[in-house]
């Protein structure tokens, strides 16, 4: 895919981000959830997820992962900074040509892929999947590799 039109598809994700997250919203209502765009939200949206693609076909759930990508993004945004881009710089990285977050955390270049980790969710099912993720990227741990013997 060109740049122009990966910009394209990129400004229309943005564009159609109010209508979306507002459907998103109408749609946990409907399920008795209510989202207030904090990191509470992170549990909320695992839980809604699983009620809307129990049963649905593939193509549905893709498209759903992708809608709650964008409110997953918007926590991520408004509690820890940060801005949507396009990313469009490092053609091997996982993430290219996809929208992410950029700023959300001290460490620079660091991109947070919502697609990437709301796919990991619908694959795996695993609870507290979203709020590790986001946990790892705005505060991530040192590896500790005191107990690492040199050979000689």
């Amino acid at each position: 895919m060109k740049k122009e039109e990966a910009q394209e598809r990129f400004d229309a994700f943005l564009m159609d981000m109010d209508e979306q997250l507002e459907w998103l919203e109408d749609e946990a209502e409907q399920h008795g959830i209510s989202f207030d765009s904090t990191p509470d939200d992170f549990e909320k949206l695992e839980q809604l997820f699983d009620l809307m693609s129990s049963n649905q076909e593939k193509e549905y759930v893709s498209k759903l992962t992708t809608t709650f990508a964008r409110q997953l993004g918007e926590v991520v945004r408004l509690n820890y900074g940060g801005k949507w881009v396009l990313a469009l710089e490092e053609e091997k990285s996982p993430h290219f040509n996809m929208p992410v977050i950029v700023g959300h955390t001290p460490v620079q270049g660091v991109e947070f892929a919502p697609i990437l980790v709301m796919r990991a969710y619908a694959l795996r099912r695993k609870k507290g999947t979203l709020k590790r993720a986001v946990d790892a990227q705005v505060d991530p741990k040192p590896l500790d590799l005191s107990g690492m013997v040199e050979e000689s």
